[in-house]
C-alpha cells in the first residue's frame, strides 16, 4: 500500500512540474507575441496622418484596440491559470 501511495505522489509531482513548465512557456510566448503585436499596432497607428488620427479618435478606435487587447490578455491569463490547477484540457 505504501508503494502505491508513493507512486501516486511521484506521478502527481511529475505531472505538476510538466504542467507548470508548459504553462509558463506557453504564457511567456503568448505574452511576448501580444506585446510585439501591441508595439506594431502603436507604431502603425502613430505613423498615420493627423487628420486620420483625429477621425479615428472620434470613432473610438483607440478604445476598441484597448478593449480587444485587454480581452486577449485576460483569456491568455485564464488559460494559463487553468493549466496550473489542472482545470480544463
Amino acid at each position: 500500500m505504501s508503494a502505491l501511495i508513493s507512486l501516486i505522489i511521484k506521478f502527481a509531482i511529475i505531472r505538476t512540474i510538466i504542467a507548470l513548465g508548459f504553462g509558463i512557456l506557453t504564457y511567456g510566448g503568448v505574452t511576448y507575441a501580444l506585446n510585439r503585436g501591441i508595439a506594431e499596432i502603436k507604431t502603425g497607428y502613430n505613423s498615420l496622418p493627423s487628420d486620420i488620427l483625429n477621425f479615428m479618435a472620434i470613432a473610438g478606435v483607440p478604445e476598441y484596440f484597448g478593449i480587444v487587447l485587454g480581452a486577449v490578455s485576460y483569456v491568455t491569463f485564464i488559460r494559463f491559470m487553468k493549466s496550473i490547477v489542472f482545470i480544463g484540457s
